[in-house]
């Protein structure tokens, strides 16, 4: 699950053309208010204990913050020294020949 709501947040990232951490901070956490508010009409209509509400919402909220923090200071970096001219770690040894 963690895996598809990081792709959400590269997918909404790189749709708004936004990059750095905050903005992938800021970008997350917009969606995982939506999954909350989503989530809360499930806690109530199942009659669940607020402390188990506390719980699941402290963990969330943590793990969106560091997905969106990891997603934003990820995005762009890992392509754009390849399309962009730059030196790349990922180019094939080239072999000389005496």
């Amino acid at each position: 699950m963690a895996l598809l709501f990081a792709y959400g947040v590269a997918w909404l990232l790189a749709l708004s053309g936004r990059k750095g951490v905050w903005w992938g901070t800021a970008i997350s956490l917009g969606v995982w208010a939506w999954i909350t508010a989503a989530s809360l009409l499930g806690f109530i209509l199942a009659k669940l204990p607020i402390d188990l509400l506390k719980i699941e919402l402290g963990y969330t909220f943590l793990a969106s913050a560091a997905i969106g923090a990891i997603i934003g200071g990820l995005s762009g970096r890992l392509l754009e020294e390849r399309f962009e001219g730059g030196p790349s770690r990922f180019e094939p040894a080239t072999i000389t020949q005496r």
